[in-house]
């Protein structure tokens, strides 16, 4: 998918048939040479699923298009001047230049309109727009899709889920025993330098509510977030069984401990009215020290709209909804005071006579889905409707609900109404929120404008966006997304916005039933998140470029990704199965028991016996209560999902037995589906290919041409100095081997190769990277000029996903 964007110099026949469509890019095609005086913009390339529509908004005007503005594109000139059409008397009109179908355009005069097709396939549509001074044309590539499933698969919500072993064992263990205690110690501190603010602000704000003397708010608005997300881990982590193992037993003593000394603490924050935000309690404390008093702060007030009160009330709805299921339902007040919080939500945002609303920091919307699904299963069918129906507003209001123009930027995804957005753009967390939460408009609805749209965010995420290691926003923008095939190594890649990737890659696999949304959110969840942790989860990375050049730390000015990565970790049993009432969906392949309940009418053990991704071998053990017919689906991991990268060479695929018999499993949707009449101790046998695989960027990645990178399974590797000269070439045809070493960062395989002297080239997996290096309690600081120099030196690369070939 191209975009094409005319410029009004024009391209003669001869010149297209001699360049052909490659060499058009920012060039209109048009029968006469005369040359037009403004610049047509067409729009961003898309998807659009059946029976929906797509939005066009085209534009005509001088200097650049609007699409090309972003920072650090490397395209120059004045800033975009829309045309005013009738002065000027510029016409303009649609037309279907291709495509196998017909298209149907509301109104084909008109610069905003839409365009509805009757068929799939790839058109391309074609704005024009003529004026006595010249004409002008381009063009926008629009895939059409067929509708997917009209029900999502459902949330397999296992229960009694125990990692027996393997790979994820250890890794869970000291992410309960070391990690989320040090969260603990520090959310409890009060002496903090940086990243300040944790259950201290809680209990100022409960003595404000009492009346009595109090402190300021401190560190950010959005400080409460953390505290809300280790209560999530705190909550995941007490469903994992650790017997007989007396250091992560006692760990899950300290965080029941911990919850019942911090609920009442929590409690005691909240205002009357079920608000709960303790920036918008306390008073802050302004510049030179000045005090701002808590009643200058009106909530859901345009002018305050950075101060996160959506990505704080969201986290606090999630930690509830986990504290709740933790204890199964017997201590229910967190539940009920995330109950309260969301009706004050209720009673004060939604449509007219309430008040519109959107958080700069989107985090409620996606909150508000899950919360409200839960209510309807704790409370019955339509008690939690609100919720889901608040959630959706939320979305719609983006962009609509903007009153001074800094309301509508990219960077918090409120440009454009949201089904109108076909590019991810901006704040790569905030983006990931937002896709994630339209997803799951999708699933509530059908709503047919945001399956369109979610569609396209993902097929620009995944073909033109997404880093090798699952991780998503280069930084070239604010922590956020740079332009299509812009993916330089020194790239930001923050923790929560992996986290918020897989969320969204999760409910996308859900929507259309597809094997290729796991195999990317696995790629992300073996690198760019586990990758954010040390091997003894004590230090970990704010953001993860793919050079790296610095050590973890224990602490961050912003610990906003603290409570994030290991509440997505310990979600590990939700990514690993899905279901429908006559399927089982195995996603992920990690050595665990669990059960699902409510597949053909019964309830479903399945134990995985795998040393999976260090070998293929994976067993299935299925124990139903009962006899019973369902499928089984597995997923059939493909490597080569994302457009940007192709891994060689190709790997064999699966051999299935069940009970020690060759079947035969027809592989749908990336998944090889075994349908039968299951019995207790059915087992399932297969063995995923797992050799090493040379990786090849996409030639429209400039900052990558001439280098390639290497994976194993799930895993991307790196290169670091402790083995060699990392700066060196590496042979392009080298032959790749891999190799288990178990005197080696805890025992690893390792893949190596070549250089291209003939020197040994080792490769290590990315999530192990820095391991040999020690790491700081906080971040240090930039590296400062030489005498004499305006610019410091960059610090040396001491790990690196991308190598030179030769």
């Amino acid at each position: 998918m191209i975009n094409r964007q005319g410029d009004g110099r024009g391209v003669s026949r001869r010149e297209l048939m001699r360049t052909g469509t490659a060499g058009l890019a920012g060039a209109a095609v048009f029968e006469t040479q005369a040359p037009a005086p403004f610049l047509v913009d067409a729009g961003i390339d898309r998807v659009a699923v059946l029976p929906g529509k797509t939005y066009l908004r085209g534009w005509v005007g001088q200097g650049r298009a609007p699409s090309q503005t972003r920072p650090h594109n490397g395209v120059k000139g004045p800033e975009p001047q829309a045309a005013d059409l009738t002065k000027e008397q510029i016409r303009v009109r649609w037309t279907k230049a291709s495509g196998p179908g017909a298209v149907e355009f509301a109104d084909a005069g008109a610069l905003q309109t839409t365009a509805s097709f009757s068929a799939p396939g790839i058109y391309v549509l074609q704005l024009e727009a003529e004026s006595p001074a010249g004409r002008s044309t381009a063009q926008v590539h629009v895939t059409v899709e067929p509708s997917p499933p009209v029900r999502a698969l459902g949330e397999a919500h296992v229960e009694g889920f125990e990692v027996t072993g393997g790979f994820w064992k250890p890794r869970l263990r000291n992410l309960i025993v070391n990690w989320i205690p040090h969260c603990i110690r520090q959310i409890e501190r009060t002496d903090l330098e940086i990243g300040l603010g944790g259950l201290d602000n809680f209990i100022e704000a409960g003595k404000k509510l009492r009346g009595e003397p109090h402190g300021f708010h401190k560190g950010y608005v959005f400080s409460n977030a953390w505290v809300y997300q280790t209560i999530e881990s705190m909550s995941l982590a007490l469903g994992y069984r650790f017997e007989g193992d007396a250091e992560a037993e006692a760990a899950q003593a300290l965080f029941r401990e911990t919850l019942e000394k911090w609920i009442p603490v929590i409690l005691a924050a909240q205002e009357p009215d079920g608000y709960l935000q303790t920036a918008f309690t306390l008073p802050r404390q302004g510049r030179e020290g000045k005090r701002i008093d808590s009643d200058k702060f009106r909530h859901w007030d345009p002018a305050h709209r950075p101060d996160h009160e959506g990505y704080v009330a969201g986290y606090f709805l999630e930690a509830a909804l986990a504290h709740h299921r933790a204890t199964r339902g017997k201590d229910d007040r967190l539940y009920k005071a995330a109950k309260k919080l969301a009706d004050c939500w209720d009673r004060n945002i939604g449509p007219p006579p309430k008040q519109a609303w959107y958080d700069e920091h989107q985090g409620m919307e996606q909150a508000l889905m899950r919360f409200g699904r839960y209510v309807n299963a704790v409370e019955g069918q339509g008690a939690g409707d609100r919720y889901l129906k608040l959630a959706k507003f939320l979305l719609d209001c983006r962009y609509h609900a903007g009153v001074q123009p800094r309301d509508r930027i990219e960077y918090m995804q409120s440009h454009l109404p949201v089904i109108e957005q076909y590019e991810a753009v901006g704040h790569a967390v905030r983006a990931a929120y937002t896709y994630s939460a339209m997803a799951d408009v999708v699933m509530e609805t059908g709503d047919a404008d945001y399956r369109s749209a979610v569609k396209s965010l993902w097929a620009n995420v995944t073909h033109r966006k997404l880093y090798v290691t699952g991780g998503i926003g280069s930084g070239e923008t604010s922590e956020g997304f740079g332009p299509d095939y812009s993916l330089p190594s020194r790239g930001y890649c923050e923790t929560c916005a992996s986290c918020g990737e897989l969320f969204f890659q999760w409910k996308m696999g859900r929507l259309w039933h597809d094997a290729r949304f796991a195999d990317l959110y696995e790629d992300t969840l073996y690198n760019a998140i586990l990758g954010s942790l040390d091997l003894e989860c004590r230090h970990f990375y704010y953001d993860n470029p793919l050079e790296a050049r610095v050590a973890r730390y224990r602490w961050h000015v912003c610990p906003c990704c603290v409570g994030n990565f290991p509440r997505t970790l310990l979600m590990l049993p939700e990514w690993m199965y899905a279901k429908t009432a006559d399927a089982v969906f195995v996603n992920l392949f990690a050595e665990s028991r669990g059960r699902i309940d409510g597949v053909a009418g019964t309830s479903v053990e399945i134990e995985q016996r795998t040393e999976y991704p260090w070998k293929g071998a994976v067993a299935l053990t299925l124990r139903p209560a009962r006899a019973a017919r369902f499928r089984l689906h597995v997923r059939v991991p493909n490597r080569n999902v994302s457009e940007l990268y192709r891994a060689t060479p190709e790997l064999p695929p699966p051999v299935f037995r069940v009970n020690g018999s060759v079947v035969k499993a027809a592989v749908r949707n990336g998944y090889a589906v075994i349908e039968r009449t299951w019995k207790p101790g059915d087992r399932v046998e297969f063995e995923l290919a797992m050799g090493p695989q040379r990786i090849e960027p996409s030639g429209r990645v400039n900052q990558l041409r001439g280098m390639m990178a290497l994976r194993y399974g799930p895993l991307i590797y790196n290169l670091e100095p402790q083995e060699q000269d990392i700066t060196k070439t590496a042979a392009a045809t080298a032959r790749l081997q891999a190799a288990w070493r178990p005197d080696l960062l805890g025992g690893v395989m390792v893949v190596s190769s070549e250089f291209s002297d003939g020197s040994p080239l080792t490769a290590v997996p990315n999530f192990a990277r820095m391991n040999r290096e020690q790491g700081t309690e906080y971040p240090p600081p930039p590296p400062q000029p030489a005498p004499g120099e305006q610019r410091a030196a960059p610090r040396p690369v001491r790990s690196t996903v991308w190598v030179r070939k030769a």
